[in-house]
């Protein structure tokens, strides 16, 4: 493999073909210019005449010779003990090279809610740590605008968020489609066999997530097309809270169906129909336009995408 360093000097950019301290480098090891020719699959005059040319560079004489072959001087001992440093760090370097290709070794960074993670996330992180086991999987958490931000300066690879989202610089696969509802505990059990009407529901007290949410941005929405106001009671940050909420009695909460599937069909909550559907909500995995996925990153997106 041939290697160029660039090394920039005041008075311009000199190239450094590294093959003539690769040359003095086999040489060294191997101590015969035979052996050195037919490791490098060179010639042994090719070897000669590339020492005597590292020699003439360096103004020092680096090998003595011997009727057996050549033994290094002080001067190529110093040299050899630096490349040998050089050498040893490139041929780690491939070794890492052909882990990360042979998916061995690298890491995904993934942003997303805390209920996203835990619900529909993880399910694939296991699937995909069974078919790689060396790729580490890190999670940052945060509200769909905190995880565009955080793609964005280049922290995560792939975001997990809700739709839409109207960024030039952001890519965006669809991912999951959502039905949300209302829900409700025993408390208000009597609710479930009813078809409300969204002013119906305001009669009762509210359970959704704080203003800042996606959730409730979107639950914002679903009001406005009635020309109401979204007039909640209780604000939560997280679905876990909302669940229980909702389970003692404290409201009537909107979530995603799915979060919810096992409390309902343990009947500790039930389901509120309202009088009109409610549009599905997407969520999309996003990565940053003209910012190429590492393999490992690539291969995570495409096992999600399958």
């Amino acid at each position: 493999m041939k290697l160029l360093f660039l090394i920039r000097a005041i008075g311009g950019v000199y190239i450094i073909n590294t093959d003539l301290y690769r040359v003095f480098y086999i040489t060294a090891i191997e101590k015969n210019f035979s052996k050195a020719a037919h490791r490098l699959f060179i010639t042994q005059p090719s070897v000669s005449h590339s020492i005597k040319q590292l020699e003439n560079e360096l103004g020092m004489q680096l090998f003595t010779r011997t009727s057996k072959g050549v033994l290094l001087t002080k001067e190529g001992d110093v040299l050899f003990d630096y490349l040998k440093q050089a050498f040893d760090l490139i041929h780690h370097a491939e070794q890492k090279m052909t882990e990360m290709k042979n998916l061995q070794n690298g890491s995904v960074t993934v942003g997303g809610s805390d209920s996203t993670c835990k619900h529909y996330l993880l399910p694939y992180i296991q699937t995909f740590q069974e078919l790689y086991p060396d790729i580490q999987i890190r999670l940052q958490h945060g509200s769909t605008p905190q995880i565009l931000e955080k793609l964005e300066n280049g922290l995560i690879d792939i975001g997990i968020v809700h739709l839409p989202v109207h960024q030039n610089n952001i890519s965006i696969t669809e991912f999951l489609s959502l039905h949300t509802t209302f829900v409700a505990g025993k408390k208000f059990q009597h609710l479930s066999k009813e078809r409300l009407s969204l002013s119906a529901i305001q009669e009762y007290p509210l359970i959704s997530f704080s203003e800042a949410s996606s959730s409730r941005k979107f639950l914002n929405q679903l009001f406005l097309t009635r020309e109401l106001e979204v007039q909640s009671d209780i604000e939560v940050g997280s679905v876990e809270l909302l669940i229980e909420c909702a389970k003692i009695g404290m409201g009537i909460a909107f979530v995603a169906k799915e979060l919810v599937s096992k409390e309902l069909a343990g009947k500790e909550l039930f389901e509120v129909s309202i009088d009109e559907d409610i549009e599905k909500r997407q969520i999309g995995l996003a990565t940053k336009k003209n910012a190429p996925l590492s393999l490992a990153a690539d291969t995570f997106l495409n096992h999600l995408l399958s």
